[in-house]
């Protein structure tokens, strides 16, 4: 079969009790709202994208789905022969295009989208050029980074957690351009199980992020995370000192991991979700050997704060 060609992850979806408690939130982390109605709020960053997420009001707190968008309309006719797709499908949500939607074989839902409108870019300071021991780049410029929202660039991946993590990547792998880059395998085995595998755009020669999903097999079910680029590391570090001043709750950050090399900095949302702020990720192509890594949460940081023992359940 032809796979399905992605350009990147579009956004990813809760259902939430509180609309406004989520806006503040996500307006303190450095999205905008994009859209808004009695129901749904769609929060945009400073790229091109109507939306990078999105909260739909309801009685629970939970992960809905996550959403990609591909090349072409020739990839969503693709998408539509995978079996349990949906047809293509007009998009009611702001922004508009068309969708088709699937079911994995743990359950998620993932939409492919295709056409949505764009909005204008929102301007951003440059990035500070960091000066090193062995290598100068910043002259006559000094830095001025205050702690403030820093503003998200765009959602770079999410992480679904499965109860059978086989049978998700193959059916990733098997229908979308999609490779692995690393796995992460269980400690304590004297074969290494694989429970983990990133999966990043499959371009051959052009380097691409370390990953744009995460498979993680899990005691739970949903979203582990959702991750949103920033600027640099002044970035990430100003970020993070404005949501501890605003009194959100940090769950691990800042650091540096070991897989992918991201420089992180992990909060939770009012309701427990957690999302990402990062930046420096690893850029692969085919020339890439996996890596195999067999280790605890807190093994998985370079430096900086560790998550905790549970970050892996």
């Amino acid at each position: 079969m032809d796979k399905v060609r992605l350009v990147d992850v579009a956004y990813t979806t809760y259902e939430v009790p509180d609309l406004d408690l989520m806006e503040r939130f996500l307006t303190d982390f450095g999205m905008m709202r994009s859209a808004r109605s009695d129901d749904t709020l769609y929060m945009r960053g400073s790229g091109d994208a109507h939306h990078i997420h999105v909260a739909r009001r309801g009685d629970e707190n939970k992960f809905i789905g996550g959403a990609f968008n591909v090349i072409s309309m020739d990839d969503l006719e693709k998408a539509t022969k995978i079996p349990g797709a949906s047809a293509i499908e007009d998009i009611t949500d702001p922004g508009g295009g068309k969708r088709v939607t699937l079911i994995t074989p743990n359950n998620h839902n993932i939409w492919l989208e295709f056409g949505a409108a764009k909005v204008p870019e929102m301007p951003v300071r440059r990035s500070y050029r960091m000066n090193f021991a062995s290598e100068h780049l910043r002259h006559n410029a000094a830095v001025r980074q205050r702690p403030e929202p820093t503003p998200i660039l765009r959602i770079g991946h999410f992480v679904l957690w499965v109860p059978d993590a086989p049978s998700e990547i193959e059916w990733f792998t098997k229908h979308f351009k999609l490779t692995p880059s690393d796995y992460i395998c269980a400690p304590g085995d004297p074969d290494p199980i694989v429970k983990g595998t990133f999966l990043r755009h499959d371009r051959g020669t052009e380097y691409v992020d370390h990953h744009c999903i995460l498979i993680a097999e899990s005691i739970y079910f949903g979203c582990h995370h959702s991750s949103y680029e920033v600027l640099d590391l002044d970035a990430v570090t100003a970020g993070h000192d404005y949501l501890v001043e605003k009194g959100w709750q940090l769950d691990a950050g800042v650091g540096r991991h070991y897989l992918g090399s991201l420089i992180y900095d992990y909060w939770l949302d009012p309701f427990g979700n957690r999302v990402e702020h990062y930046t420096d990720t690893d850029m692969l192509n085919h020339e890439w050997e996996p890596v195999y890594f067999v280790g605890t949460a807190d093994e998985t940081t370079q430096w900086g704060m560790a998550p905790p023992p549970s970050f892996f359940d």
